[in-house]
């Protein structure tokens, strides 16, 4: 990569043409991420009416709820709404371009994570674009895309990832609802957009009480193992399930808001956990034992996340609820897309030259047609390159004496490896499977030519008695190299093994 630091700032930022591939890439990933999974499905699909107000406030309307939320004061919040803020306005429908402010705090983590290594000011430049409006822009005159990348990877392809993740999570919403709909409707709840169940209070517990109810205990007998096997089987990858407890800010008469807001954490986090226990206990399947106690967890937000009115006050019954809730693992999208990224920018030359370790000024390529020579071996008056020798080429059956007329073939190609791992080796792993002799053959150039790429479900030597061997060999080098390669890909491997040697 170019210097980036150095680079010239207005240079990067003008002129798309002037980005080097891999800024190109760091770029597209990033702002596709923040553009079409939590800005475009986030306006066309989710700024219904019932969206709540805390969500579509402006910045800094929502610092000042949550800032009066953790001293147990709502007198800011009320002082707003006296000053004719209108809450239930929308500033995401009236400016869709702001609504990528209003990411949750646990999806905004995710991304920073993934663009924690971005330099400063790619990362200064990739917000302004945004913010201005100018990303999708960006995207679209991001048509040179098709000619950066050498494997196919479109925007298409890096988009498809990421609307095949959401398709995943609406069927599982799905499914939650025809699973549980009904009996979440019996006891008084519902179920969300997102496959949240939400259960009010009042049919709960007690009040001031965390010991379940007959009513409680009933419905989560009924529902806990059908929620968690439906979660476990839906495809979607869970990196956590939570059973949470929520208060509203009203406490005992008297009380100051810091100590409502105390009674109602410790209140929320024996009830969350009351129900935790009680779930965990109605699930007899020991499988989904072991899945949900690695996922599930109790939490008490206290008053902390209100339910609010149209008119930005606090709904008080709302507010005192159970919600179960789950939380798709996004890392792995963004792993997934990073992966296809760095596999899309593969070059020869990153696997380096060949090497010359011995130091005899003859590298890997002339010691190789050196030691697999079977006749005399004439060399350059350097000394340096083999220029005449004898060579039985193993994927033809040929003989060869001039050196010009023979490659060196990698039995395992290096795209070949590029794409099954060696994308995330460092260089100096990547150098020794480039020059490691038992991944190297003495071959015809045309030979070389007509395998280039391919695996062995693609490609075999024409000479018929070698193939059993020339599999064996290969599935060696992925062995040895830890090549990762699907099951579908090691299935025909393994049965083309035994077509060729036998069972």
């Amino acid at each position: 990569m170019s210097d980036i630091h150095g680079a010239d700032k207005s240079y990067r930022r003008g002129a798309i043409m002037g980005l080097t591939m891999a800024e190109a890439f760091i770029l597209i990933c990033f702002a596709l991420l923040l553009l079409f999974a939590y800005w475009q499905w986030e306006v066309e699909e989710q700024n219904t009416p019932d969206v709540q107000a805390f969500r579509v406030l402006t910045p800094q309307q929502r610092e000042v709820v949550l800032v009066s939320i953790q001293d147990g004061s709502m007198d800011a919040f009320v002082s707003l709404n006296e000053k004719g803020v209108d809450f239930s306005a929308p500033a995401s429908a009236e400016n869709p371009q702001e609504k990528w402010r209003f990411i949750d705090k646990d999806e905004l983590r995710r991304l920073n994570d993934a663009a924690e290594s971005l330099p400063e000011d790619i990362q200064r430049d990739l917000a302004d674009m945004v913010e201005a409006g100018q990303a999708k822009q960006m995207l679209q005159e991001m048509a040179i895309l098709e000619d950066l990348v050498k494997a196919g990877q479109t925007l298409e392809g890096i988009s498809g990832k990421i609307r095949d993740a959401k398709d995943q999570e609406r069927a599982l919403v799905g499914a939650l609802k025809s699973e549980l709909g009904s009996m979440v409707a019996s006891i008084g709840g519902y179920i969300d957009e997102d496959g949240a169940i939400i259960l009010p209070d009042r049919v709960l517990f007690s009040q001031g009480e965390a010991n379940i109810t007959p009513n409680l205990r009933s419905f989560l007998a009924q529902a806990c193992q059908p929620w968690l096997s439906t979660l476990r089987g839906s495809g979607v990858d869970i990196s956590e399930v939570k059973i949470e407890g929520h208060a509203s800010s009203e406490w005992r008469s008297g009380s100051t808001p810091s100590a409502a807001y105390i009674g109602n954490l410790d209140l929320s986090q024996r009830r969350s956990q009351a129900v935790f226990r009680a779930c965990l206990d109605y699930v007899s399947d020991p499988g989904l034992q072991s899945w949900s106690r690695n996922r599930l967890i109790a939490v008490g937000y206290s008053s902390a996340r209100p339910v609010l009115n149209k008119d930005g006050s606090e709904d008080q019954t709302a507010s005192r609820r159970v919600v179960f809730s789950a939380t798709p693992n996004r890392k792995v999208l963004l792993d997934e897309i990073q992966t296809d990224t760095q596999i899309s920018q593969y070059d020869r030359s990153l696997f380096g030259n060949w090497e010359d370790l011995d130091g005899d000024c003859q590298n890997t390529r002339q010691e190789l047609l050196t030691s697999q020579s079977t006749g005399q071996v004439s060399l350059s008056q350097s000394g340096c390159t083999v220029v005449r020798g004898k060579w039985s080429d193993p994927y033809t059956g040929r003989t060869f004496t001039s050196a010009g007329d023979v490659q060196v073939d990698h039995l395992v190609p290096l795209k070949w490896a590029w794409d099954r791992g060696a994308h995330s080796w460092d260089e100096g792993k990547r150098a020794n499977f480039s020059n490691d002799p038992a991944n190297l053959f003495i071959v015809e150039s045309a030979s070389n030519q007509a395998k280039s790429a391919k695996g062995p479900t693609e490609w075999l030597p024409p000479n018929e008695s070698f193939q059993c061997q020339y599999i064996m060999r290969f599935e060696r080098v992925v062995s040895k190299y830890d090549l990762v390669i699907n099951d579908a890909e090691a299935s025909s491997m393994n049965g083309l093994r035994e077509q060729l040697c036998g069972p």
